[in-house]
Formats: structure tokens, C-alpha cells, sequence
């Protein structure tokens, strides 16, 4: 997993520089411009104003079986017992083929689960599942603990008790919303990044059905949006200016850009409040307190991901980073809150 997520930094951070060098040297700058102004001139509430804020990544993957009910619940009994506690949740959604939202990363199924032995086919879609269908899998078969896998005998009624079947959206965020979890988080309630993971038509769906959901449960404030897909982003700015957005692809390099020229943003407006990007040696240039100063002279939030490095996280906080996503919220928490 570790060598995994260095090569996909590495590579990230090599077509970065090249895509930076053309566009200097070839095409030359053309900066994006929007009207929109987030906050009406308030200061970015995903700005740190004390200490670095802490962020599961797929709430917390590295410790529980991700994007589950059990990790989130794992992480809230964590906090009232005096262990790791987490500011930022963050999460991935993908559609299923009767339109509901449901946590997964991965575009297929069989990573984290046992839809092989259940449908009988590899490589299974969500799209390609009805809610009901998918319920029957243990999200939970594959995750590895200390060389073994504590979870993939349970039987379909302990999947059930112990929250390892596939969850909604909806039934994430009223959990996460409710007495018992907002007592645990650090300001009275969590935010959350969450992440549109299909493109295209399915892409838009989903954020449709998404912005009803927050709408509806008045946590729009509390949500930073995201999507490494360009016509989501484009359909959900053009639809929903309220939802709050994280920097697209193309916005990090524009970004970039405008670093290294001291571009003055304000002149053409900013189209997101947080800049997420990688960080490690391979992109050692992405994590300095100069560009974060940048950022945050226009009300850009700096938010990293994925730092599993206890070296990595420990520059990050020197330098003032807003927010660290991190597969193992434990070791964060100790790192940044210590």
C-alpha cells in the first residue's frame, strides 16, 4: 500500500512538472477566472487557526476497513475514550444503478469486498447494482490486520451488527450527525471532504443526488467537494455554487502557475476554497510555507493527502499546513495534536 501511494505521488508529481514547463514555455499562462467569491470576504473556516486538522482518509483505512460504518463508529469510540480524534472525515461516493449514493473508492467492487464469491464475476461495478444487491457483500472481507483478516468468516448477520455492509451516504452523515458523534468532535460537530469518484452522466447524477442530501440535512457549510473528473466539477459550479469545491486538476497546475509568477488572484476570483495535493519527496516542492502563505493570502485552504509518513507529517505541521488526510488518523493525531 505504502509503495503504491509513492509511485502514484511520483508520477503525480512528474507529469506536474511537465505540464508546468509546457505551459510556461509553449503555451504560455492562461489563468482561469471565475466571479465567485466563497465566504463574502469571512475568513475560510478550513484555514487552521490553532493546529493542524486531522482528516480520515476514507475514514481512516489503515486502522478499519474503509469507507465502512465501522470506521467511522471505530473513530467516534476512539474519541470518547481518550484516543485519536479526527476534524475533517473524508470519504468517496459512487452511484448505484437505482441512484443511490453509497461509500466506495474503487470503481469495482472486488478490492474490498467478496463480490467475486457473491456475483460471481471480478471486477463488479456499483452502477451496475441495486442497493439491495450490493447490502449483500462484507465490505470488510479483504481488510488486512497484522497479517490476518479478523472479518471475512463474519457471517451476513455479524456484516450487518458490526456496520461492514455497503452504507449510504445518508446513512453516514445521520450517524455522523447525530447526539452521540457530535459530542465527540472537537468543535461541537465534523466537516467533511467528500469525493465524487464517477464521471460523465453518472458523475452528474451524483452530484445532484449529493447536493440534495446536504441541502436537505443543512450540512452544506460542513462539505468541501472534490473530483479528479473535469465535467463534474464544471456541472456542479455551473448548478451549485453553494456546495463548496475543492481545486480540480487543472485548477492545481493554474495554481501553480500563478505561484511561481506572484499572479494577484484577486483579480480574477478563485473558483475553490481548498487546494488538495500530494506531498512527499518526489513533490517536495508542493509542501513549503511559502506557498501556503500564498494560498492563504487569497483564502485558499492547503490541504494534503495521503501522508502515512510520520516524517511527512511532522514537515507538514512545521511548515502550516491546514489539513493532513492521512490512511492512519492514529499516528496523525499524535503527530499534529501532540
Amino acid at each position: 500500500m505504502k509503495t503504491r501511494y509513492k509511485v502514484l505521488i511520483g508520477v503525480f508529481g512528474g507529469l506536474f512538472i511537465v505540464f508546468s514547463l509546457i505551459s510556461c514555455c509553449v503555451v504560455g499562462i492562461a489563468y482561469c477566472e471565475t466571479d465567485k467569491n466563497y465566504f463574502d470576504g469571512e475568513v475560510n473556516p478550513y484555514i487552521a487557526t490553532d493546529s493542524v486538522m486531522v482528516s480520515a482518509h476514507r475514514a481512516g483505512s489503515n486502522i478499519a476497513p474503509e469507507n465502512t460504518l465501522y470506521a467511522f463508529k471505530l473513530g467516534i469510540h476512539e474519541a470518547t475514550t481518550g484516543g485519536y480524534k479526527v476534524d475533517i472525515w473524508e470519504f468517496d461516493l459512487h452511484i448505484t444503478k437505482d441512484n443511490e449514493l453509497v461509500l466506495l473508492h474503487d470503481h469495482t467492487l472486488d478490492r474490498t469486498s467478496n463480490s467475486v464469491e457473491v456475483f460471481g464475476v471480478e471486477n463488479a461495478r456499483p452502477e451496475d447494482y441495486t442497493l439491495e444487491e450490493l447490502r449483500t457483500l462484507n465490505m470488510g472481507y479483504n481488510f488486512e490486520l497484522n497479517g490476518e483478516y479478523p472479518y471475512r468468516d463474519y457471517t451476513p448477520e455479524q456484516v450487518s451488527e458490526a456496520g461492514l455492509t455497503i452504507c449510504t451516504l445518508r446513512e453516514v452523515l445521520e450517524y455522523m450527525e447525530s447526539e452521540e458523534a457530535r459530542e465527540a468532535a472537537p468543535d461541537g460537530r465534523y466537516s467533511y471532504i467528500i469525493e465524487i469518484k464517477n464521471s460523465g452522466k453518472l458523475g452528474e447524477t451524483a452530484a445532484d443526488l449529493l447536493y440534495a442530501t446536504l441541502d436537505d440535512m443543512d450540512l452544506l457549510p460542513y462539505v468541501v467537494f472534490g473530483t479528479f473528473n473535469q465535467n463534474v466539477s464544471d456541472y456542479v459550479d455551473e448548478n451549485y455554487p453553494a456546495l463548496l469545491r475543492s481545486s480540480s486538476i487543472c485548477e492545481v497546475l493554474d495554481f501553480w502557475l500563478a505561484y511561481l509568477t506572484d499572479a494577484d488572484l484577486s483579480k480574477r476570483g478563485v473558483g475553490y476554497c481548498a487546494l488538495q495535493i500530494p506531498y512527499s519527496k518526489s513533490v517536495s516542492f508542493l509542501g513549503t510555507k511559502e506557498l501556503i502563505d500564498y494560498a492563504h493570502k487569497y483564502n485558499i485552504a492547503v490541504q494534503y493527502w495521503t501522508i502515512n509518513e510520520r516524517e511527512d507529517m511532522e514537515h507538514l505541521k512545521s511548515i502550516g499546513a491546514d489539513c493532513v488526510m492521512s490512511d492512519w488518523p492514529d499516528l496523525c493525531y499524535e503527530v499534529l495534536k501532540g
